[in-house]
């Protein structure tokens, strides 16, 4: 599939009204109790099927996490959050201040703005193609900002290069055997560590990726190739397409076309480890 389409599809994903109310209540860890009084109190209108039956968008689910962050403050009522979001305060608050978990990047951010430089893209061009604002960019850039995984991934292949590209990771040595203490990390953020497996030349990208309870990718993925997962311990949750949720336990293994929006989570509360492969390497 090319980019363009690829593109189309994720886009196609975030607009279509297809999700359950029990899967917007799950994915944002919320009652569904919550969301019917967010509904009341007019911070939320959902699309409705002919039986009466809600459903919302990815749009949806980007809009409720914002509603859901301005509450948790404790310095909102419903008027206060109602007037937040007409104003577009939470498109700022979604886009530059939750993706930051306390620690910038300034090194990451400095080179994908050369890496974006190089390939002849404007922030604008990169932001496009992956719905996240220009000047959220622009803050990551200037290492104002750290985005989770699955917006650095994002980020990365709009560029057109590697997440290990994008994080500077060093290019790999050629050893066919790797020690668990000489494996690279190339994520340690926001409870989610992603060990690269291998050091030669390969067209299989093979990782280990621990995620502690309650965290996860964060924003879906999508790009060229084939992934195979099998979890090694503890339990993760794969979303595909946004509509599409799998709970893995440990031994059990999953495949999918890297095309398809796809993110994770740990639902359990014990850290959960996945040796997950992509192809072609990707990452």
């Amino acid at each position: 599939m090319s980019e363009g389409k690829a593109d189309a599809g994720f886009e196609s994903a975030s607009s279509a009204p297809i999700l359950k109310i029990g899967h917007i209540a799950q994915m944002l860890g919320v009652s569904a109790a919550r969301l019917r009084l967010w509904e009341d109190e007019g911070l939320i209108t959902p699309t409705r099927t002919e039986s009466g039956q809600r459903r919302y968008s990815m749009r949806d689910l980007k809009h409720l996490e914002r509603v859901r962050r301005l509450l948790d403050s404790g310095e909102m009522t419903f008027a206060g959050v109602r007037a937040s979001l007409a104003n577009g305060n939470a498109d700022h608050s979604e886009e530059e201040t939750s993706e930051t978990d306390g620690t910038s990047q300034p090194d990451v951010g400095a080179r994908a703005k050369l890496l974006r430089q190089q390939a002849g893209m404007s922030l604008r061009d990169v932001a496009g193609r992956i719905g996240m604002s220009p000047s959220a960019l622009s803050a990551f850039e200037r290492g104002n900002t750290s985005p989770n995984i699955g917006r650095l991934t994002q980020i990365a292949h709009a560029i057109g290069v590697t997440t290990d590209e994008l994080l500077g990771v060093a290019s790999k040595h050629e050893q066919i055997v790797v020690k668990r203490k000489k494996r690279n990390r190339i994520v340690d953020s926001a409870g989610v560590l992603i060990e690269n497996l291998y050091l030669s030349t390969s067209v299989l990208q093979s990782q280990m990726v621990t995620v502690q309870p309650g965290c996860g990718s964060g924003h879906p993925m999508t790009h060229e190739g084939e992934e195979f997962l099998t979890v090694v311990e503890g339990s993760i949750e794969i979303t595909l397409d946004a509509t599409d949720i799998y709970r893995l336990d440990t031994g059990d293994s999953m495949n999918f076309a890297s095309t398809r929006p796809h993110s994770y989570r740990n639902p359990g509360i014990t850290v959960a480890r996945v040796v997950w492969v992509n192809t072609p390497p990707t990452f």
